[in-house]
């Protein structure tokens, strides 16, 4: 039988003992999440200029646009890729078809529109429809599965660098509903990356160091300085990458970026994760599942701040999340939604700074329907997510100052060098003469195989 499409916004949750409090203030939470809706299409940029990975349209979900055989790595795909490499996948929380557009910008290593028209980096048409498109079935909420593959032979990218993939609803007078990052790189160029102990002693227990060179053999290049550029993200993340860094030592054939102090993250903790590819019993970090009309609703277990505790190793998926079901075949049809309670355990609440939960399944944003409230009555922070698609999820909690927008780096996480990451090098390059930045190599270390 087909379901109603319900709102999703935070209804009324049958939650445990510790929990019944929550609900006296989740009907205010609900109505401002409502308010924050609607006022999101004033709040967003002009749509040219949007150029960030984010998901737009809320009744869109489970975004991700990854390397086949590869889901959980940053997508970057050579110049001269395969059809299909890469792949787009979303639902839409709606039975309904919707006919939806796509193309690809170009842009330089900044992220900005470069200077190339439509035709020097398109092989192909410049935009093109989604047209792989399923009903998801056996599942408690109807939705719509979208998938694309990148390049197909429609579309084809002709020249290296950053893009971004845009999608646009064309039943809606071509509203801007998602954007995506992906780099194309030409591997023309070598990169040595290394993890190395921090220069500062006050760093050495809670920061990761990268020192890396690049081998340029048989590409001239006149102004290095000016000419190259490296960027360095940690798993995967733009948000707080470092860059645009220059060469800090010029030899033959040789770039070395040996930076002191320069090229240093906070290594942070291990994620924290939840697992509800089943709802027919309760996975790791899940106190309770209860069944609705058209979705579940899952409460995790309280989770305690850990800034001041040891690194508990286990192995994590670096802040994303997989979709899977271990009860059917067909993942990406067959997997229910539900809405999950979010709690962590706090005497007092900040007094200045607000609490976020965090993560890929965030787009690695500070999202208003992420953002948690206070219960004094508990003694915690508590959140009820938006419907999330299931799977195996990590996330953490990001604390952030009201007015600066700065992150407390200790908050309820703290950091540990003994915290695996990976961190992925990308060398632009810039030809005198051109008018973009070509991605001349990439490259991932892991920092646990340390040197």
């Amino acid at each position: 039988m087909k379901a109603g499409k319900q709102p999703d916004g935070g209804c009324c949750v049958n939650t445990p003992d510790q929990f019944t409090k929550y609900n006296k203030m989740r009907s205010f939470s609900s109505v401002r999440l409502a308010l924050l809706f609607l006022l999101c299409p004033l709040l967003l940029p002009a749509q040219d200029n949007n150029t960030e990975s984010q998901t737009i349209d809320p009744d869109i979900r489970a975004a991700q646009l990854y390397l086949v055989g590869a889901p959980l790595t940053l997508p970057i795909v050579e110049l001269k890729a395969a059809p299909n490499t890469m792949l787009l996948e979303f639902d839409h929380l709606d039975s309904d078809l919707k006919d939806y557009l796509y193309t690809i910008v170009h842009c330089d290593s900044d992220w900005q529109p470069s200077d190339l028209t439509d035709n020097e980096y398109i092989d192909g048409f410049t935009e093109d429809r989604i047209t792989n498109i399923e009903s998801s079935f056996n599942t408690l909420h109807q939705y719509t599965h979208y998938s694309l593959g990148l390049p197909n032979r429609n579309m084809r990218w002709s020249r290296s660098g950053n893009y971004i993939l845009k999608v646009f609803d064309n039943d809606d007078d071509r509203r801007l509903v998602l954007v995506r990052r992906f780099c194309v790189v030409e591997p023309r160029w070598r990169v040595d990356a290394k993890l190395v102990s921090p220069v500062v002693v006050s760093k050495l227990k809670t920061h990761h160091e990268i020192d890396f060179s690049v081998n340029h053999r048989g590409t001239r290049i006149f102004n290095p300085q000016n000419d190259v550029k490296a960027f360095v993200l940690q798993n995967g993340r733009w948000d707080s990458a470092l860059g645009p860094l220059p060469p800090f030592i010029t030899r033959e054939d040789q770039l070395v970026f040996d930076y002191q102090d320069k090229v240093v993250f906070p290594a942070g903790k291990e994620w924290r994760f939840f697992d509800i590819r089943t709802f027919d019993f309760r996975g790791e970090r899940v106190k309770t599942i209860n069944q609705k009309y058209d979705f579940y609703e899952v409460t995790l277990e309280t989770d305690k701040d850990r800034s001041g505790s040891n690194l508990s190793f286990r192995g994590d998926l670096n802040g994303r999340y997989s979709v899977e079901n271990q009860n059917y075949n067909q993942t990406l049809l067959q997997c229910d939604y539900a809405r999950v309670l979010f709690s962590i355990s706090r005497n007092l609440p900040f007094d200045d700074e607000d609490v976020y939960v965090f993560g890929e399944l965030t787009d690695w944003q500070l999202k208003p329907e992420f953002k948690m409230e206070y219960s004094p009555e508990v003694k915690a922070y508590y959140c009820e997510s938006p419907l999330l698609k299931q799977g195996y999820y990590n996330y953490g909690y990001q604390v952030v100052n009201r007015e600066t927008g700065e992150v407390d780096e200790d908050g309820f996480e703290g950091n540990s060098y003994e915290t695996s990451n990976l961190y992925t090098v990308l060398i632009y390059f810039r030809v005198f003469g051109e008018r973009y930045d070509r991605l001349m190599a990439a490259a991932t270390i892991d920092s646990r195989d340390r040197r």
